[in-house]
């Protein structure tokens, strides 16, 4: 490799680890944003899986078909294999045999990238453009309206939850149909509360939860994105550091030789 080629890379290499870094700060703002928003969130979503756990005492999932299931991922890549994780998890449920004929609303892009090669005719429909910022209500409320949600009886949303700073895995939480929840004996039982308020809540409860899970998994690519970022930082500057090196070598080999010829040269001038 020539001086001028290596001379190139280091600076490739430098202009990289910019955009690296910028990437990387502008990750860790967005995480603190979301953070924040979390913060706000998370009882909406605790607060409707205690509800479920105390009134319903149901787990249905083995015992209906066809579930619709939520693939919460994102437009973006350059997050580590966060968005991979969840289509995996979505796979396996499709690979059911009692879930042939499932639907799958893929949230990003790229769970309808990874989705298309074998489970395309699954995909109900794909959102993307959305939570640019960070998810909002009124987003996940049209998301809902446009899945003919009530048509399902049981739904899976799987989305990636914060473990510790820094790590996430794959979560899912089931939720039901209203009318079917209606049926259910320990919420049947509530007779303090009307039907139509009972009603209320579950649609409102249901949609928090979807709202609950696009935020978390939001902020987990947030923290994968930016130690994604840090990781190329880092290596890139390695690289750079080699080639440095690298390019000293040759460069102080390359005047060695010129000094070695001019010497051999003037000897052979005074010599004469």
């Amino acid at each position: 490799m020539s001086l001028r080629t290596i001379q190139k890379s280091i600076q490739s290499f430098g202009n990289i680890k910019k955009i690296t870094s910028s990437m990387k700060l502008v990750s860790a703002a967005k995480l603190a944003k979301t953070e924040r928003l979390l913060k706000d969130v998370r009882p909406f979503g605790h607060g409707t899986l205690s509800f479920y756990k105390q009134y319903t005492h149901i787990n249905m999932l083995d015992h209906i078909e066809n579930h619709l299931i939520f693939a919460i991922t994102s437009d973006r890549g350059l997050c580590g294999g966060i968005h991979t994780a969840v289509v995996n998890k979505v796979k396996q449920e499709l690979n059911r045999p009692d879930q042939k004929f499932a639907k799958v609303v893929c949230i990003g892009q790229k769970s309808e990238e990874l989705l298309t090669k074998s489970h395309k005719s699954n995909i109900l429909f794909t959102v993307s453009k959305i939570g640019k910022d960070n998810p909002t209500f009124l987003e996940v409320s049209k998301i809902f309206n446009e899945c003919n949600y009530s048509e399902f009886i049981a739904c899976q949303i799987f989305y990636n939850r914060v473990v510790t700073k820094g790590t996430s895995q794959v979560d899912w939480i089931s939720i039901y149909n209203t009318d079917f929840l209606l049926t259910v004996a320990h919420i049947a039982s509530l007779d303090e509360i009307d039907e139509e308020s009972m009603r209320s809540y579950i649609e409102f409860s249901t949609v928090s939860l979807l709202f609950f899970a696009m935020v978390e998994n939001t902020l987990c690519e947030h923290s994968a994105r930016m130690i994604a970022m840090d990781s190329a930082s880092k290596n890139v500057k390695s690289l750079n550091e080699k080639l440095s090196l690298e390019y000293n070598r040759k460069r102080q080999f390359k005047i060695t030789s010129d000094l070695i010829d001019i010497v051999s040269g003037s000897q052979v001038i005074t010599g004469k």
